[in-house]
């Protein structure tokens, strides 16, 4: 069983899902992107890359150094930390690291890790959202005073972080909108992953012309103490938001 250490504020990035893990590695491999080992409590140290990822044997391989010493150290050690920090940071434990043989050589062959933390290095970089079916995010606004007077507003996403979205809203505001205004219960559903229950905080506020010459409002929430399950939410949907800009760019 692996033993993987996070620090507090690391957990609530933490992915599980085999086929998301299966995914983020694949992409690592084929972006031949370089990976930290560290082992022996941080003493030793080298670079790899993931050479190729068995989802049918849950198992990935990683290219091995020449340093026959050091790779005895490695294949002996039971907590290798693999770890990359530059960008989105991404870091697993692996228990356990074996010798392989692969048709272009030795590799370190590690099961699939049961979990993977993965975090962008700046929690408000924001993605764009898509134009074309664009995401909904529905705020209910209550009025204490009347209940009848309760009703729910649907704005529009335009960009979405791990820490907030960007949205907007028509001309005139309504004024319930002002900045430092809480929301609870609010709705967005993100295509793919399901539907959240937030509650969303006004940061700012912009007027922007659109090209029809209209005016339109630019608000920008924080999600405010989300529950695991919603943050699971934001995370699945930037990933699959960000795979698909990137497939998008290729492209181009």
């Amino acid at each position: 069983m692996e033993h993987v250490t996070h620090i507090p504020e690391e957990e609530q990035y933490l992915v599980s899902n085999l086929k998301e893990i299966v995914q983020i590695l694949t992409d690592l491999s084929k972006k031949k992107t370089m990976l930290k080992v560290s082992f022996n409590h941080g003493v030793d140290e080298c670079l790899t890359t993931v050479i190729a990822v068995d989802a049918n044997n849950h198992a990935a391989y990683l290219d091995i150094g020449l340093d026959e010493a050091f790779n005895s150290r490695l294949l002996g050690s039971h907590h290798v930390v693999f770890s990359k920090d530059d960008g989105i940071r991404i870091k697993w434990v692996s228990a356990h690291v074996s010798l392989a043989t692969l048709k272009d050589g030795k590799a370190i062959k590690i099961a699939l890790p049961q979990k993977l933390m993965r975090l962008q290095r700046r929690e408000y970089f924001r993605l764009a959202t898509p134009i074309v079916n664009p995401v909904p995010c529905q705020i209910p606004i209550v009025d204490k005073t009347n209940a009848d007077e309760d009703k729910i507003l649907e704005l529009t996403l335009v960009d979405v972080s791990l820490g907030g979205i960007g949205t907007i809203a028509p001309n005139p505001l309504d004024p319930a909108f002002v900045i430092g205004a809480s929301f609870d219960q609010c709705k967005i559903s993100f295509p793919d992953v399901g539907v959240t229950s937030l509650t969303l905080q006004v940061r700012n506020i912009t007027p922007i012309t659109m090209m029809d010459g209209s005016i339109k409002n630019r608000i920008g929430f924080q999600y405010i103490e989300p529950s695991r399950g919603n943050e699971s939410l934001i995370s699945r949907y930037t990933y699959n938001l960000e795979r698909l800009l990137m497939a998008l760019a290729h492209d181009d």
